[in-house]
């Protein structure tokens, strides 16, 4: 396993058990006390981990999602390109959920012309959908203003009643594994219970996403899913339909 890809994995495992000591970390690596030693050291100095007495390690919880206004210009080309190709997917007549990101965002853009229903939580979404004149639904619940994000009990049970025909869903970290994060548990709870009632889901992550994990783990991905993304990476080996746009 090549230091990048550990150094992945050990990030993974801490995600989801917070902190976690030399021998699991050994176990699940397959490598030496001294390599994990060394990779720990290195992610401390990458301002990912803390490192605590015994020998153990935890992901430093100041990680969390950049600010709005900064995520939409990160890699912004990308994204148009991702969410161009995500609208040539999209049929008259469809109902569909969009994720709240600033890569969603990019596909209202391209539905103007099309008779369809977009149903989302992200407010961030709503001058571009009025705008292009497309019907929505925006999901009801508290405000998170820091990534303009409705969320709560109340939007989850309204997306219980609903059967989309494809949900289109971006993430904060995409692993190797195929494994998707992000920073928010209310936005992870949603785009699981989207996954459940959608007969198809598309997956979309620019290439900065890969290699990285966040907070909290939505999904992975399988046969039945669909990847849309703009470059190659020889290091993903995770299970779907993977699309390359350009």
């Amino acid at each position: 396993m090549i230091p990048f890809v550990r150094r992945q994995k050990i990030l993974e495992i801490l995600h989801k058990s917070e902190v976690a000591y030399l021998d699991e970390l050994i176990k699940e690596t397959g490598a030496s006390e001294a390599t994990i030693r060394r990779d720990l050291k290195t992610l401390n100095e990458e301002d990912q981990i803390d490192l605590l007495l015994g020998g153990a390690a935890k992901i430093r919880v100041h990680l969390s999602e950049e600010p709005l206004n900064k995520r939409v210009f990160t890699n912004k080309e990308e994204k148009e390109l991702i969410g161009k190709y995500a609208a040539t997917l999209i049929n008259d007549g469809d109902f569909i959920y969009i994720g709240p990101g600033t890569t969603e965002n990019t596909i209202i853009q391209h539905l103007a012309e099309k008779n369809v229903t977009v149903v989302t939580t992200g407010t961030f979404h709503i001058n571009a959908l009025i705008e292009n004149k497309i019907d929505c639904i925006i999901l009801g619940g508290r405000m998170i203003h820091s990534i303009a994000v409705l969320s709560g009990p109340m939007a989850i049970e309204q997306v219980k009643n609903m059967h989309f025909d494809k949900c289109f869903i971006g993430c904060s970290g995409l692993s190797f594994e195929g494994k998707l994060t992000t920073s928010d548990e209310n936005v992870a709870a949603m785009n699981k219970e989207v996954i459940k009632t959608a007969k198809t889901v598309y997956f979309l992550a620019d290439s900065t996403k890969f290699g990285k994990a966040n907070r909290f783990e939505f999904s992975a991905t399988q046969n039945d899913h669909y990847l849309i993304t703009t470059k190659k990476q020889e290091e993903f080996i995770g299970e779907c339909k993977l699309i390359i746009t350009e």
